[in-house]
Formats: C-alpha cells, sequence, structure tokens
C-alpha cells in the first residue's frame, strides 16, 4: 500500500497539468486524477504521469471524495491543477504523520507571471499564516472517511467547512512550513470578478453552517489588519497594491451588494 496518495479534481486544466504532475515524485505517492469530463487535453496530457485516472463530476468536491475513496495510501493529499510541490514537500508531510488527531494545513507560496496575476500573488502572499483563513489539504484518509470528506452541497468554503469540521470534533490544526506554489494565472480583472462572484452568490450556506468563522474570514477590518503588517513587502510594489486594492474594493461591493439581495429575498 501507497503511504501517501495525492488527489488532483480537474476541468480543462490543460495549461497547468503537466507542470503540476511534473513536480510530484512518483517514487513517492500515488497519483490520483479525477477529471470532470474535460473538453480539452487535460486527461490526454495527465496521463502519463499517474497511478490512477477517473471520470467523475458533478463539482471538485465530489471529485475529491471519489479519489479518497480510491486511494490506497494511509494519507490523503488534496491539490489543484495551478499548484506545484516544492522539493521534499511530500517527505515533509509523511514525516508529520507521527502526530495524531491532527490535520495539516501547507503554506501556499502564490507566483503571478501576468500583471493581475501579481497583483492577486502579492495579496494572497500576505495570509500564508493566517489561521482563519488557511485550509487543512493533509488528512489522514481513515479520518477523511469517518468525517464524511468534502460536502458536496457546499459550491463555495468546502475547505474550510472540512477543516471547522475536523476543529470541532477535537483535532489541531498544524501548519507545514514548507509551501506549495500556487501559480495564479489570471489575465484580467473581469476574469477575477467573475471567479469571485461564482464564490459570493454560493458562500451562504458556509456562513449558515460555520457564522462565527465566517465572520472572521471575511471580516474587512480583519483584512486590513493583514495588509498593515505586510506593509513592508507592499510598499517595494505600490502600483500592484493600489490595483489589488482596487480589486478588493470592487469584491466587497459585490457582497454587500448581494447579501443585501438575499437577505430582502429571505424574508
Amino acid at each position: 500500500m501507497s503511504k501517501l496518495s495525492i488527489i488532483i479534481p480537474t476541468k480543462n486544466e490543460e495549461k497547468n497539468i503537466v507542470r503540476l504532475l511534473k513536480s510530484i515524485d512518483p517514487k513517492l505517492a500515488e497519483v490520483i486524477l479525477v477529471d470532470n469530463f474535460s473538453t480539452d487535453k487535460t486527461v490526454k496530457l495527465a496521463t502519463p504521469y499517474l497511478n490512477k485516472l477517473f471520470l467523475a463530476g458533478p463539482e471538485r468536491s465530489a471529485q475529491r471524495n471519489f479519489g479518497a475513496k480510491k486511494a490506497s495510501g494511509d494519507y490523503l493529499l488534496f491539490l489543484d491543477a495551478d499548484m506545484a510541490l516544492s522539493k521534499n514537500l511530500i517527505e515533509k508531510c509523511l514525516n508529520a504523520t507521527s502526530e495524531k488527531k491532527t490535520i495539516w494545513a501547507i503554506k501556499e507560496k502564490s507566483i503571478g507571471r501576468s500583471f493581475w496575476g501579481k497583483a492577486l500573488a502579492l495579496e494572497r502572499n500576505c495570509y500564508i499564516d493566517q489561521d482563519y483563513i488557511i485550509a487543512a489539504r493533509f488528512f489522514s484518509k481513515k479520518d477523511f472517511l469517518k468525517i464524511g470528506g468534502y460536502d458536496p452541497n457546499l459550491p463555495a468554503g468546502e475547505d474550510w467547512d472540512l477543516t471547522q469540521r475536523f476543529i470541532n470534533k477535537g483535532y489541531r490544526i498544524q501548519i507545514i512550513n514548507t509551501p506549495i506554489i500556487h501559480h495564479e494565472s489570471t489575465d484580467s480583472i473581469l476574469n477575477l470578478l467573475k471567479k469571485e462572484y461564482y464564490y459570493i452568490k454560493n458562500i451562504q450556506k458556509y456562513a449558515k453552517k460555520h457564522p462565527n468563522a465566517f465572520k472572521n474570514q471575511s471580516s474587512i477590518i480583519y483584512r486590513i489588519k493583514i495588509w498593515l503588517k505586510c506593509w513592508e513587502e507592499l510598499i517595494k510594489y505600490p502600483l500592484l497594491t493600489l490595483v489589488f486594492l482596487f480589486y478588493k474594493f470592487l469584491v466587497w461591493l459585490m457582497f454587500l451588494s448581494h447579501s443585501y439581495l438575499f437577505s430582502k429575498t429571505k424574508r
């Protein structure tokens, strides 16, 4: 039996998937891809690197849960196609498994190539050590299946939800400092806002399930405090900082508008 299984949900990820798979040492992990019926070359490009390939949907939570049930490893690491592993990350994960009743988050270092990708990466890197924002992605398979895996009824916030359910059961979350590299590949503010709107319109289910956690995670004041702690890094890139602040302002306007309309429809 493999010690570790890596599970990757995909849909039309031909631009990203090979970079991720090349970063994984096949001698150290079973690699499972669960593809949501991609119409591009994702499956063709990925196949040479995989131990197991499945076609399943309808959303990433269901894909992850499906992959977990098919995994032969004692431990599960869930990755997204736009990521890549740092050297020795798998070893660091496996070395941490002596801790019982523990789930593991992994620091993420964001990298952007386009202008908007760089602006988003600058913001995301401020959150690298933030307990309320970081979510676990490495689990004991036994514990993961026992708790029920990701909630397929949550289109957004499913990673926070799973982390909160473990914490509510008395598990502790440990952070692995060797980072995952997260490639921010967006090329326009319009694409960013479309993605954010998808999360905004679907986050209410998570907010109702974990109101206290969501209050902290969505707090404007909390985010501003984080940015102020990162001021030395932010002032190195004044234009990118102004751009991501403008972008976050638009996101909050969308969030407040949607929350207002959502509350009106519930009356």
